[in-house]
């Protein structure tokens, strides 16, 4: 093992009990060198009143001084005045120590702590109620599993700070310096709570208080507050961390806690410090004690760049290598002064003395310092800034640990050398992916660099926090800057997307099993954490994560993608309607390829991995797949905002084609009406994941049951009375009074939910589906007759709207509406041409200006121009709040406001002009005829399941798909009696379909089916049957319309098919060929 000669310990000050380790019992007045460090790298020192402990760079541990409760680790001594190795930890590579007053804790490099000692109050962890002393280090049960980074010991208590920035504590509680909100010990490391989530980088305790530094540069402090040192301004102790508000605007990237005072170093350097004055320690030049944080003037003009606190004096360590002390001087720990108290800051180091300082450590009475020779190097008097400043980061990041100290300014220390007395600071993900891919070395830096940051809430949002400039390939440090309080922009989440997808494509990239293994792990404990505490903190902490971990390409994949999702959604079931709103404003900012392409698809996969879980049972949905629900009704209401996918791209066919849709439709109409809160119990709670084939098979579901109950009605009436009563409505009409003969006869309300028969008066058809068909095609025609003036007929948008200057009564437009809800519920597909504003105003969703372009394109143009218009909208538009019309050639005024025509349209109320003209054209002007069409339709369609369709839905329920697929068809197609895909006659038919004309085609599926539209799901879903009908003839084909059967000939020629088959299709009218 190599040493290091350059490296020298110096200490000075009490030595009563061999604790400066220098091989005698005396105090030291000046700087006395420890012979026996000599050769050793020492990175680290942590001392006590009466004893201290020294790391090597290789994991060593040195102690030296008191050991009367085994805390120097090494047996049959009752203090040692050399530094001794602790043999027993020889299995073991340190990575950070503290001392407590009679206690020693380290942190190994697998994350766990050792620790022995005094235990009288826990303060080891052991839990071990019998054991008062533990003299032989041992490793604390279950540490290893929370991967521990840094240690801090007060008098007997004991912090632990894990790599994720989670506190720990145990020990002594009797002045609340545990953090856990009340006065108890605790003997096993417990979380303290009220610091989860908050990002912690640096821990510290005094003898009965404790401080937490966070990532954000705050303060928090508890424990004993008897002479201000917890910085609140008062003298009360306090039993959970608070923030010192002093410092809030202050960003702080240093602490360090005395016996009862309490120090911090901002980012330019500046010394702040609190509590206890009586020695001068808090370096104000009085002995009064501070109550709140106070600038140290004294040093005013210089940068700080670490700071140590002993009982009650304390040294600082600036950036031109000097080391400063003030405070007590009893025992010499800032050698040779004029009076016991310090209260100027005095020079102990400097460079000029031939040696540089790189850290300084105060222990009780006592004071260490680690230097560097410069002889060793030939570079002149650098200062510390340059001699730590200069930094390798490919050697740091290849070596070194995941998280890195940090000084002022942000920059990075290239040695450990006192590194474990400054925070922690975030490593840069990206730089080390790119090291792994270079250098399989940098494999476990990136393992625990992704356990670190991906298991921890502040972490992961400040490394992925938007930066105001950075280059994802430029330099490191630019890239983790250090992130202050600043809010996300007005909109987004001030989330850098890009750099997110690169640290997962990066680490996905690398095609290692282990490394993805530890991302999965730290994100599941991430948000195994959230779930955890999410009732007890803020959601604002964490809200930002979840955006993070759903971008994860992990997410619906097997393996540890799936536990992740399983959490993640879980946490996205129980958020809050305030942070559902604000979610949803992040999302409207997101990229489509990152909001459809990962969030939208990823729970998709998620859900398709989980069939065995869709089937439905008693209890409703399964929580994994609930919760995969409620994110993705997120995502959709985000989308139906700013749109950002097409609505279809929600559909999940695994849950529509897998699901039990029958039990879901009882499940779902027993709670829809409930009068209380509506537990979710079914699919159609979310219906926007549900296909249009799906909703339509719920709609005739819930058509049938309304049928049956209408049936079962009708027979218990006539048992029950004398009143013959027909279980079905027949309609018997006449082709040449069809609307009269409708109208009259459907006056019952009731009537309308029996299943419908219509018979064709001297005509032949028994209808089993086809004749009802026939019967609405014919009926639509005829009332949307412009001749009939119901409606009128615009040729540039080929759409029908309601005639605002009708004579017909409210009793034909409920007829309309009637039809319309009878087809539904009928299966029938209508020839209906209407503006999507109809649809809406069925599903009583408003309606606006964009609505009205496929109603008046022309109107909707010029409203949308004055609207942006940038100039003088009153004199260059000359409009009033009146619209003029024509009425049976004469021209009408309608007033949109009172007075309308003396009020002109300016740029101030042009947005309530624009509104009102919408309004009357798509409301007012028509409220008498749309009201009673809505009312007609409303009588038929009046189950629940109509709420599932959007109004585009509700249009291709309606009216079907415009477009033909016969390839689909053909690959659906049944052959009966003879027929199969094989036989000539078949291929034949095939060839002659694809070469017809479109309208030829739709008159082959209207001569077939009744109808020229495709179903809702397209021809694929049809189900069509071509049977053999005889051998050769001359015979037309025929149809069966209410079964979708086509029979045809076995004819003998493609020519003679073809000429068949379209004489048929052209005079398919009527039912007498049946």
């Amino acid at each position: 093992m190599q040493g290091h000669p350059s490296i020298c310990v110096y200490a000075l000050g009490r030595g009563d009990l061999g604790q400066l380790g220098i091989g005698d019992y005396s105090d030291h007045p000046t700087p006395t060198s420890l012979s026996t460090l000599v050769g050793k790298d020492i990175v680290h020192i942590a001392a006590s009143d009466y004893h201290t402990a020294f790391l090597t760079d290789e994991g060593e541990v040195y102690t030296t001084g008191s050991n009367d409760a085994g805390q120097l680790g090494v047996r049959g001594m009752e203090e040692q005045v050399v530094p001794i190795r602790v043999a027993a930890l020889d299995t073991h590579m340190v990575t950070h120590i503290a001392c407590g007053f009679k206690h020693t804790v380290a942190v190994t490099e697998t994350g766990a702590l050792a620790s022995w000692g005094g235990d009288e109050y826990g303060q080891l962890g052991f839990d071990s109620g019998n054991i008062v002393d533990g003299v032989q280090p041992r490793i604390v049960k279950g540490s290893r599993d929370l991967h521990f980074s840094r240690v801090a010991a007060g008098g007997y208590h004991t912090l632990a700070l894990t790599g994720s920035g989670d506190v720990y504590s145990f020990g002594d509680g009797s002045s609340g310096a545990l953090g856990h909100g009340n006065l108890d010990g605790c003997s096993t490391p417990s979380l303290v709570k009220s610091l989860w989530g908050l990002g912690v980088t640096q821990i510290a305790c005094g003898e009965n208080h404790s401080a937490a530094l966070t990532v954000d540069g705050k303060v928090f402090t508890w424990g004993r507050g008897k002479y201000g040192q917890l910085g609140h301004g008062s003298t009360q102790n306090i039993k959970l961390p608070v923030a010192v508000k002093a410092l809030v605007d202050h960003d702080v990237i240093q602490i360090a806690c005395g016996g009862d005072h309490t120090l911090a170093i901002t980012s330019d350097g500046r010394l702040f410090s609190w509590g206890h004055g009586l020695w001068g320690q808090t370096g104000h030049g009085t002995k009064e004690d501070v109550l709140s944080p106070k600038q140290v003037h004294q040093l005013e003009g210089r940068v700080l760049v670490q700071v140590s606190a002993g009982a009650r004096h304390t040294v600082v360590l600036l950036d031109r290598g000097e080391v400063y002390g003030w405070g007590d001087c009893e025992q010499r720990q800032l050698g040779t002064c004029d009076s016991e108290i310090q209260f100027s800051p005095k020079l102990l180091f400097s460079v000029e003395d031939g040696k540089r300082p790189l850290f300084a450590v105060a222990g009780g009475e006592h004071t260490m310092v680690v230097c560097e020779h410069i002889m060793e190097h030939q570079q002149g008097h650098l200062g510390i800034e340059r001699q730590l400043l200069d930094t390798s980061s490919e050697s740091s990041l290849v070596e070194g640990s995941a998280t890195k100290p940090c000084l002022p300014g942000g920059k990075d220390v290239d040695n450990r050398h006192g590194s474990g007395l400054r925070p922690m600071k975030l490593p840069s993900l990206l730089q080390i992916v790119q090291n792994v891919a270079a250098s399989s070395r940098a494999i476990p830096v990136l393992a625990h660099a992704l356990e670190d940051i991906f298991s921890s809430v502040r972490f992961l949002i400040v490394v992925f926090t938007q930066k105001i400039s950075r280059n994802i390939n430029g330099d490191e440090n630019q890239i983790i800057d250090r992130v202050h309080s600043r809010g996300e922009d007005s909109e987004g989440p001030g989330l850098d997307l890009e750099l997110v997808q690169a640290i997962y494509h990066g680490v996905l990239q690398l095609l290692n099993p282990e490394i993805v293994r530890k991302l999965g792990e730290a994100m599941v404990r991430l948000f195994q954490g959230i779930e955890k505490y999410m009732d007890e903190v803020p959601e604002s902490l964490w809200e930002k994560v979840l955006l993070i971990g759903l971008q994860c390409p992990l997410i619906g994949e097997n393996g540890p993608g799936d536990m992740i999702s399983v959490h993640l959604f879980s946490i996205f079931h129980r958020i809050s309607a305030s942070a559902k709103r604000k979610m949803c404003k992040w999302l409207r900012t997101y990229p489509k390829d990152i909001f459809g392409g990962r969030f939208v698809r990823g729970i998709h996969r998620f859900i398709s991995n989980r069939e065995t879980q869709l089937s439905s049972s008693r209890e409703g949905i399964h929580s994994d797949v609930l919760g995969s629900l409620k994110a993705l009704s997120i995502l959709y209401e985000a989308d139906s905002k700013e749109v950002l996918v097409p609505y279809s791209d929600f559909y999940n066919t695994s849950i529509s084609n897998h699901a039990s849709l029958e039990d879901d439709y009882y499940r779902w109409s027993n709670v829809k009406f409930a009068n209380n809160d509506v537990p979710i119990v079914a699919f159609c709670q979310f219906p926007f994941i549900l296909t249009p084939v799906a909703k339509s098979k719920i709609l005739q579901l819930e058509a049938n049951i309304q049928k049956t109950n209408q049936l079962r009605l009708s027979v218990m009436t006539q048992l029950f009375s004398a009143e013959l009563q027909n279980p079905f409505l027949i309609l018997t009409v006449r082709r040449s009074s069809l609307v009269a003969d409708t109208l009259r006869q459907l006056e019952y309300e009731d009537d309308l939910k029996k299943p419908l028969k219509v018979i064709f008066e001297g005509e032949a058809g028994v209808d089993e589906g086809g004749v009802t068909k026939e019967f609405f095609q014919l009926l639509i025609r005829e009332l949307f007759n412009v001749g009939y003036g119901m409606f009128t007929y615009n040729e540039d948008t080929r759409h029908f709207w309601f005639n605002r200057d009708s004579m017909e009564t409210k009793h034909e437009f409920r007829l309309v509406g009637n039809i319309l809800g009878l087809a539904i519920y009928n299966g029938v597909i209508l020839d209906i041409h209407f503006p999507k504003a109809v649809y809406k105003k069925l599903l009583r969703e408003s309606v606006s200006l964009k609505d009205l372009r496929d109603l008046e394109p022309q109107i909707a143009k010029g409203l949308e121009e004055l609207f942006v218009y940038q100039g003088d909208v009153e004199s260059t538009f000359c409009q009033n709040f009146q619209i003029t019309y024509e009425y049976f050639g004469e021209m009408k005024i309608y007033d949109l406001v009172e007075d309308g025509g003396n009020i002109t349209v300016t740029n101030d109320n042009r947005e309530r002009y624009v509104s009102l003209y919408v309004k009357y054209l798509l409301e007012d002007s028509i409220r008498e005829q749309f009201d009673a069409f809505l009312e007609g339709f409303y009588q038929v369609c009046i189950g629940p399941a109509l709420s599932l369709f959007r109004h585009e839905e509700l249009e291709l329920l309606i009216c079907g798909l415009p477009h033909f697929d016969f390839d689909a068809l053909e690959r659906v197609t049944k052959y009966e009696n003879g027929y199969t895909k094989d036989s000539q006659v078949i291929k034949w038919f095939w060839e002659v379909v694809k070469s017809m004309s479109l309208d030829e085609k739709k008159q082959l599926l209207f001569f077939t089916t009744g109808n020229d539209r495709a179903p809702v799901g397209g021809l694929a879903t049809l189900k069509f049957i071509i049977t053999r009908n005889g051998d050769d003839t001359d015979r037309l084909p025929t149809a069966h319309t209410c079964f979708n059967v086509l029979m045809v000939p076995n004819y003998s020629s493609k020519s003679k098919l073809e000429n068949r088959l379209k004489l048929a299709i052209a005079n398919s009218t009527g039912f007498g060929l049946q």
